[in-house]
């Protein structure tokens, strides 16, 4: 048979209209949202969302006016009726030139599909006629049918809808007068209705109060002066309900007053470089700390581009909500107060002035601030404590593009910089807010100790009957003139409280890692059992290796190098199990008599993929020391030292010397031979204003640090070799250096 060549063409059938509406949008909230965006790119300045009862799956109707530009027969024809429309890629802004507009992949419109069976769209030009389309998207559900053969309903006539004194005057007129807009912007004889007939959801007052929420976040609160934000183009969106239960939902869509007056602020600005110019706020006041600093820390990765962030912190416990009560947010109690800060919470990013969906939707971490807060309770904040602001645009930041079902952003080494940039400035606001919140030798005034300080719901139950209530009650009712007596019920009360947390913590904290150690012995004995399996193949490989090599020896070298990367995946492993051996909950082994050079080079062996990823040159030098102790003591604490150093070394510029000196010594203390284990390195070193919080159990300078590295570290130095730890200063590099000093077992 002789060959044939011949063209073929592509033909979608009509159940693709399905692909794109229905199921590419996933919420209503989001459809919505999307006929919201096509206003705004038509230069609309106001929007009319109305619901016409009776609001149930099947019947009811929703109304999208907007007084944008409108389109004449000809923009129907040739650009809205073409699906996946090159028209946005040829025009990034819109008609007035004023917005960068929000729409470029051409499927937006068809997010009607999601919310309703029909779909009439009437709109206008000036000086053109006005044009009807009607979609009754159940004829596209024909399986045989191919996209060209599903006829739309098409008809211009002479304006009515759109005329001067129209439906749309009428409408408009209703709500202009609480809207700063000039009337005449709302009420010429130009725009958009889209009319969306048989609902395909019931509207219920949680659907229509989520939906509003997700409104009022579409466009940006007021950000502050100093981030120099371009000016919001004029742009306001009015809901309109039916009397009944949805009725008070009914007005312009507004942030919440709540969010002007967080406990802390984060505001600032990051270049494409990661040059940072941040500043940290407490309470309204003054700056409490201006940051100057490089955020990108050198990943080497591309960049995401310039930012600006603007983020909003509260305190959740009882005391710090109560002043919100004189504001007006419309809340009767703190459970109100919570609820409004939890509902107006998340980050969310806005490109040109627009919110990118879903960012910003209750419940959508894309930042991870839920388990950086499982992991270290005390610093980290949660999603719903926060309310963030970030500032892109298309123009600046190209890396960072939208997925195709219109939701979230494509995973990109540019938006995982993002990420990492906009952690690594909420670090900043959580060191100062845990700096603001740390007690000192006492209770911060106002605080219950019992109360979700931390995280947790409430303290241990033990701990509540450690209080004097009783006492102070029987001494306000008989002695209401002692004043000496009630001070000293009050000096009492504050040092139960003071030992009352400093316990609390301290169980919290091992209570955490007994449950670890439980974890870790788990997988030490499933992974090792693993490894020694793989051991036992390893070597039957290499049998049958040899024995292929007399038939087939280019088999046989694939068959060598696949065993050679094989063995080399289990050396991995098997380092990567004695690394977190020290954190498992088996009894710990009886000491012995070692080599303290021989110790420390075997546990900096378990970070030698780190310290040769990062070009780190580690020394081990001094006398060594023989000392009697548990292996995985020493390995715990040195471990810990140089992770850290490692860690804070990888952040360096590229072609900064990075070095490590270990150094060990017996030395005398008060005539008593004792034994220095010191790590210093070259890196940034420990900053002043953090010096005396390092060794706090929890505290962390690293934004997904958890804070247990040195407390750890220096708890097996305290309580195995009545020893210490502290920050040497100076050391002999000119980083960070560390000292632990062991005072028993060094004979």
């Amino acid at each position: 048979m002789n060959s044939e060549k011949a063209e073929a063409y592509l033909r979608p059938r009509a159940r693709l209209m399905s692909t794109l509406g229905e199921e590419l949008i996933s919420n209503e909230r989001v459809a919505v949202t999307e006929l919201v965006k096509n206003a705004y790119d038509a230069d609309a300045s106001l929007v009319l969302i109305r619901f016409n009862p009776p609001l149930e799956a099947g019947s009811g109707s929703i109304e999208v006016w907007d007084n944008g530009h409108g389109m004449s027969p000809d923009t129907v024809r040739g650009t809205w009726m073409e699906i996946a429309t090159s028209h946005r890629h040829r025009n990034h802004r819109s008609e007035s030139g004023g917005r960068r507009v929000l729409g470029a992949k051409g499927i937006g419109r068809f997010a009607a599909a999601r919310l309703a069976h029909v779909t009439t769209i009437t709109t206008r030009r000036v000086d053109e006629p006005e044009v009807a389309l009607r979609i009754d998207w159940g004829n596209f559900a024909n399986e045989d049918a191919y996209l060209d053969e599903v006829p739309i309903s098409y008809s211009t006539a002479l304006p009515a809808v759109f005329a001067v004194d129209g439906e749309a005057a009428q409408n408009f007129s209703e709500i202009i007068q609480g809207f700063q807009a000039a009337p005449h912007s709302a009420l010429t004889g130009h725009g958009t209705v889209v009319r969306l007939e048989g609902l395909r959801m019931d509207w219920e007052p949680k659907a229509v109060e989520a939906l509003k929420r997700s409104l009022s976040r579409l466009l940006p609160p007021p950000p502050p002066v100093e981030l120099s934000v371009p000016d919001q183009p004029e742009f306001a969106i009015y809901i309109d309900t039916p009397d009944g239960p949805l009725r008070h939902f009914s007005g312009f869509v507004a942030p919440s007053e709540t969010l002007a007056h967080p406990h802390y602020r984060l505001v600032g600005s990051v270049d494409a470089t990661g040059d940072a110019h941040l500043t940290v706020y407490a309470d309204d006041s003054e700056p409490v700390k201006v940051v100057n600093e490089n955020l990108r820390k050198d990943s080497g990765g591309p960049s995401c581009g310039p930012l600006k962030l603007d983020f909003r912190v509260w305190d959740l416990e009882k005391p710090a909500l109560e002043p919100l009560f004189h504001l007006d947010t419309g809340a009767k109690n703190v459970t109100e107060i919570r609820k409004l800060i939890r509902g107006n919470s998340g980050v969310t990013l806005y490109r040109d002035g627009f919110r990118v969906q879903p960012f910003g939707e209750p419940g959508y971490d894309w930042l991870g601030f839920d388990q950086r807060r499982v992991n270290n309770p005390t610093m980290r904040l949660s999603n719903n404590q926060v309310a963030g602001f970030v500032y892109i645009s298309a123009d600046d930041n190209p890396g960072l593009q939208d997925r195709s079902h219109r939701e979230g952003l494509i995973d990109s080494p540019e938006y995982e910089d993002l990420r990492a940039v906009i952690l690594q400035a909420i670090s900043k606001l959580e060191i100062e807010r845990y700096k603001l919140r740390r007690p000192d030798t006492a209770a911060q005034p106002g605080t219950d100790l019992f109360s979700d300080t931390h995280g947790g719901r409430g303290g241990h139950g033990v701990f509540h009957n450690f209080n004097l209530d009783p006492l102070r009650q029987v001494a306000t009712e008989r002695y209401p003139d002692d004043i000496v007596l009630g001070r000293a019920i009050e000096e009492a009360t504050e040092k139960i409280n003071e030992g009352v947390r400093k316990v609390q913590e301290i169980i919290a904290q091992f209570s955490r890692l007994a449950t670890l150690g439980t974890l870790v012995d788990v997988v030490l004995h499933d992974g090792r059992a693993a490894l020694a399996r793989i051991a036992f193949d390893l070597r039957r490989l290499g049998k049958i290796t040899k024995k292929v090599e007399e038939h087939d020896t280019d088999l046989s070298a694939a068959l060598g190098d696949l065993r050679v990367d094989l063995a080399a995946q289990e050396r991995a492993l098997d380092r990567l199990f004695a690394r977190i051996e020290p954190l498992s909950g088996r009894q710990r082994g009886r000491p012995r008599q070692l080599s303290l050079h021989e110790s420390i080079a075997e546990a900096v062996s378990v970070l030698e993929s780190e310290v040769a990823r990062h070009g780190v040159d580690v020394t081990i030098s001094g006398e060594d020391v023989t000392v009697t102790a548990e292996p995985g003591d020493i390995r715990t604490l040195v471990l810990n030292l140089v992770g850290n150093a490692v860690y804070w070394l990888s952040t360096a510029p590229n072609g900064t010397e990075r070095k490590i000196l270990i150094e060990t010594e017996r030395t005398k203390e008060n005539a008593v031979d004792v034994v220095d284990i010191t790590v210093s390195d070259s890196g940034p070193g420990v900053r002043d204003e953090i010096k005396d919080l390092i060794f706090d159990t929890y505290f962390s300078d690293k934004p997904d640090g958890i804070g247990l590295g040195l407390s750890i570290a220096g708890s097996v130095v305290k309580d195995f070799y009545d020893g210490d730890l502290w920050l040497v200063s100076p050391g002999p590099l000119s980083g960070a250096s560390f000292r632990a000093r062991l005072r028993r077992r060094v004979g």
